[in-house]
């Protein structure tokens, strides 16, 4: 029997100890997942948010309660530039989340599992946002609510230490009063808390836990409404929201904003029942359960749509302007796809098998379409743009995978909100470059990479004040000061651009004239537009390429015909491309040519070989058809011209 007890103790001790450790376990997991996986979504965050060691950026902070909460936040989230040491810091906070709420509630060993909850929900708040980052009101999103969180658990410490009943009073007025500039509703929070705990907590008169409990509620709902006469920058029905992210007002983001309002809520909850957690009673489920759960939940909600991540991942190589990376991404992606794609036409195809009815060959195809690779507009226009920049584009970008696949969002993020900043600046738009980086400043604030554009925007338009302006700030940075002071000579002499990246890869796009103009939030169509309307007298080669390009994306073969005359004669074209001589060969079947075009033979016979396999394998669907033809005939014109059409832009 008594030897039976010890073998029981011993498993209890263990498991106990694995409860403790586990968290330590999973947080080395999230540190790890952050740096690999999310490495360009934390760059993304990073790039979004702004922290000066400045003065005025500090009094600018201070001017809403909450704010130096937020520049906190800011100052750890531009660790993010190198994601594997911003994730650390994250990581650690967390686990500073984690073992303060054990210590703060006196949570039992039995059930320090509890304390994952507000920490798993942190992350979800984070990592599920996906698209809605673009959105987000407030830069220091990131870290401030973690940071929040830990704050207001300050006053729960405290109450252990104080007494007397008008002890606590005169701390929660001081921590009210004191703290809600700085840490905005957190500071409430806390009052909340310990209201809630000197009015649960057994072992004191009733009539001081409720006079406890009535200071702390009248503290939360009267110091704002005495600091607001301190303030002009907010309206006085925000003053109990102040320090919390703001994501936006549409009904549609409520769920984005549910993670942080749990997180918080965990506090005031814990502080009502914690005192009942000290009774005995087995655990180990329950400990299971919850960590279960919190895991689960974190992968469960955490957004892991490929494209997304693929567009960050290029969007992180365009901002470097590292253009052959950006087209590695994209070929990378499609290669891994391969056999996915393979399989679940294998699929798809046993499941069409006898299948004769149109409207069920409609569902089907509908059904499998998401299990087929297929890029958003977004990744063509980045791997369209780095492939002109490569001077490769006529040759190869109709020879990789096309598509529009919809962005996995619960509402449409247009893409010159993502990326229209980067598409004009490097397609020579800078007017409209400009116009969306004050966008992005009306919606984010400053920022860095807003700056960054800034920048590069007044330096090539010889606006040296501005250029200063926008540097100087950078200056004050720790991580793009090197930048701002590469970029100075540029601002101060501009005959030094046309041999300097990136602006030697931009100006030769700025042969028209560029006017302020409105692109209806229609960043690909304008683009597309703006090269086949506009025909500047004193055309570049690099333009004359862009618009033949745009022109074969059109499948319009008047303009086509048009643009593909100004390239041979402005480039000096020897032999066309490839692609080219496809687009050239099937229009001239279509109809009559202006002028003599020699195809190659290895063109003719790709022409051949498509026409013998469309008689062989005639199509009943485009979508159920794309797979076998995309096989055979992925790399050229003929397949881009009947199977990619009706693309939707945005």
């Amino acid at each position: 029997m008594h030897m039976s007890f010890s073998i029981l103790n011993k498993t209890k001790g263990l498991s106990e100890k694995l409860f403790r450790l586990l968290p330590y376990i999973l947080a080395l997991l999230l540190w790890a997942a952050l740096s690999i996986y999310g490495q360009y979504y934390l760059k993304k965050v990073e790039d979004l948010s702004l922290f000066l060691f400045d003065s005025l950026y500090l009094k600018e902070a201070a001017q809403t309660p909450g704010g130096l909460l937020g520049a906190m936040g800011s100052f750890l989230t531009q660790f993010l530039y190198y994601p594997w040491l911003g994730a650390l810091i994250w990581t650690i906070t967390l686990l500073s989340v984690y073992q303060l709420t054990v210590k703060a509630f006196d949570i039992p060993k039995r059930l320090m599992s509890l304390a994952v909850i507000p920490a798993a929900l942190l992350v979800i708040a984070n990592m599920s946002l996906g698209y809605g980052v673009y959105i987000m009101r407030e830069p220091d999103h990131f870290f401030a609510p973690s940071l929040g969180y830990l704050a207001a658990l300050i006053p729960l410490f405290t109450f252990r230490h104080v007494r007397s009943l008008w002890g606590r009073i005169l701390f929660l007025t001081i921590w009210t009063a004191a703290g809600y500039p700085v840490l905005g509703m957190f500071a409430f929070l806390g009052t909340v808390s310990a209201s809630l705990t000197a009015l649960t907590q057994p072992g004191s008169l009733r009539k001081e836990r409720f006079t406890l409990f009535a200071s702390g509620i009248i503290l939360v709902l009267v110091i704002p409404l005495i600091v607001y006469s301190f303030y002009t920058s907010y309206r006085m029905a925000d003053s109990w929201i102040m320090g919390l992210p703001v994501i936006s007002e549409d009904a549609w983001t409520r769920v984005m904003r549910a993670p942080y309002q749990l997180a918080l809520l965990f506090i005031p909850v814990m502080a009502t029942v914690s005192h009942r957690l000290k009774a005995d009673g087995k655990s180990t489920l329950l400990q299971a359960s919850v960590l279960t759960v919190s895991v689960l939940s974190v992968w469960i909600f955490w957004f892991k749509d490929d494209n997304f991540h693929i567009e960050l991942a290029m969007s992180e190589s365009v901002d470097r302007m590292e253009w052959q990376k950006v087209v590695d991404i994209y070929d990378k992606a499609v290669k891994s796809h391969s056999k996915s794609d393979e399989r679940a036409y294998k699929a798809r195809s046993k499941s069409l098998k006898d299948v004769t009815n149109r409207d069920e060959i409609a569902d089907i195809t509908e059904r499998y379409r998401s299990r087929f690779f297929e890029p958003t507009r977004t990744m063509i226009i980045y791997r369209d743009m780095a492939l002109l920049k490569l001077n490769r584009a006529l040759e190869q970008s109709f020879t990789m995978k096309d598509g529009g696949r919809p962005q996995k969002s619960r509402c449409l993020i247009p893409m010159a909100y993502q990326a229209g900043k980067q598409i004009y600046l490097h397609y020579g738009l800078i007017n409209l470059c400009y116009r969306w980086c004050q966008e992005d400043l009306i919606e984010h604030d400053w920022s860095y990479g807003t700056l960054k554009y800034m920048a590069m925007h007044s330096i090539i338009m010889g606006e040296s004040e501005f250029a200063y302006k926008y540097l100087n700030k950078l200056r004050k940075t720790i991580f793009y000061r090197r930048w701002a002071r590469e970029q100075t000579p540029y601002s101060l002499d501009s005959s030094l651009m046309a041999a300097s990246e990136p602006y030697k890869s931009i100006l030769p796009y700025m042969c028209f004239e560029d006017r302020m103009v409105n692109d209806m939030v229609k960043c690909e169509t304008f683009l597309m537009r703006h090269y086949t309307e506009d025909e500047p007298p004193h055309a570049t080669p690099e333009y004359d390429r862009a618009a033949l390009l745009w022109a074969m994306r059109m499948q319009n073969i008047p303009l086509f015909w048009n643009r593909l005359y100004l390239y041979i004669n402005s480039n000096k074209v020897v032999e066309l491309p490839r692609s080219v001589q496809e687009a050239a060969l099937l229009y001239s079947k279509l109809e009559k040519p202006p002028f003599e075009i020699p195809f190659s033979k290895q063109v003719t016979d790709s022409y051949d070989a498509f026409n013998r396999f469309i008689k062989s394998n005639p199509i009943r669907n485009m979508e159920e058809s794309a797979y076998p033809y995309y096989s055979r005939f992925g790399k050229t014109f003929f397949y881009y011209y009947y199977f990619i059409r009706n693309l939707q832009t945005y």
